[in-house]
């Protein structure tokens, strides 16, 4: 008998499984769909899509409101949208230009917030993670965390990602710097056509794209998407693309490129992926795929086997190319 109840078990267990993973699967995708129209309702008040803020040492500033003075990245300055904006509105004393104790206080508290919907349920339930790094490298406008609300979603950035602009600008004193300037250009070229890098993605640093700017349409394009993090590395803190948290600038724990396919977060990275170009990666904890947000507000998976030039295309929104979904 008990053997018999052991076959039914091994037998049923594959479907319970898959049963499971399909219902995170479907989370995760309407999760996406949340933050994609909390980004478009975004662009209907502020004209643009989310700035990605200065850098990683910045966390979002509560009165520096939706465009280049903001130094959050876009998950902040989405919170409004996505009924949250109480965790923006922590630390507010209505003056920009100075960072006081009390904000950066309340920065902290909010860099230590875990939000469910920036979480896929593939990966991590809820609850926070350790701040481990030890370079000495704080935040400049936030007391540094002793735990992080981690994400698993990332912006679309463009095709490759643009050097050392991490750490934004210099900050040495009690007031708020200017705004950095980010701007570096440069094109190549795929069997599909001509591509300009680095500038051609839908969130960068100090970006304020605007949906005209999307020439290509905005169903062509990948607004947000799932982070590639290897296994073993969801909960360490240690991999450079999932060391901080949620709130914080341009940087890759929160952006990510479309220079190299999306990977399962199973796969070894392939030879040609090697130094910083590994916390560059989209990719996903789902075995059919990595699922995206495109620029319209529609969820699609891309499959990992996606044609590498396709996926290229996927990261512009204006290289003059069209890509039809049975592409991906």
């Amino acid at each position: 008998m008990i053997a018999i109840i052991g076959i039914l078990v091994a037998l049923l267990l594959p479907a319970i499984q898959s049963a499971r993973e399909a219902a995170r699967r479907s989370d995760c995708k309407n999760k996406l769909k949340q933050l994609g129209i909390a980004a478009l309702n975004h662009h209907d008040v502020h004209k643009h899509f989310p700035t990605g803020g200065w850098g990683w040492r910045y966390a979002g500033d509560s009165d520096g409101g939706y465009g280049r003075k903001q130094p959050g990245g876009w998950y902040f300055n989405i919170l409004e949208f996505g009924e949250l904006g109480s965790i923006r509105d922590l630390g507010s004393d209505g003056d920009y230009s100075a960072i006081t104790p009390n904000q950066k206080l309340m920065a902290k508290q909010r860099i230590e917030t875990t939000v469910s919907l920036f979480i896929c349920p593939s990966r991590r339930g809820g609850g926070v993670y350790p701040y481990v790094r030890t370079d000495g490298s704080e935040y400049y406008n936030a007391d540094r965390p002793e735990v992080l609300g981690r994400n698993d979603f990332a912006a679309n950035s463009g095709s490759k990602f643009p050097g050392s602009i991490w750490e934004g600008p210099r900050q040495r004193s009690t007031t708020m710097p200017e705004p950095p300037d980010y701007s570096d250009f440069t094109t190549y070229s795929t069997t599909k056509g001509h591509v300009s890098l680095r500038g051609n993605g839908v969130v960068l640093g100090m970006s304020e794209v605007k949906m005209a700017q999307i020439t290509d349409g905005t169903s062509q394009v990948l607004l947000f998407g799932e982070k590639h993090i290897p296994y073993g590395e969801y909960d360490t803190g240690t991999f450079p693309g999932n060391d901080q948290g949620w709130d914080l600038g341009f940087d890759t724990d929160v952006c990510r490129w479309t220079k190299f396919p999306p990977l399962a977060d199973g796969t070894d990275f392939p030879p040609n992926i090697t130094g910083e170009d590994r916390v560059s990666v989209f990719g996903s904890a789902h075995p059919a795929g990595c699922q995206f947000v495109l620029c319209d507000g529609s969820v699609h998976t891309v499959t990992y086997d996606v044609d590498p030039d396709t996926f290229v295309l996927l990261g512009s929104i204006a290289d003059g190319q069209v890509v039809d979904q049975s592409e991906y």
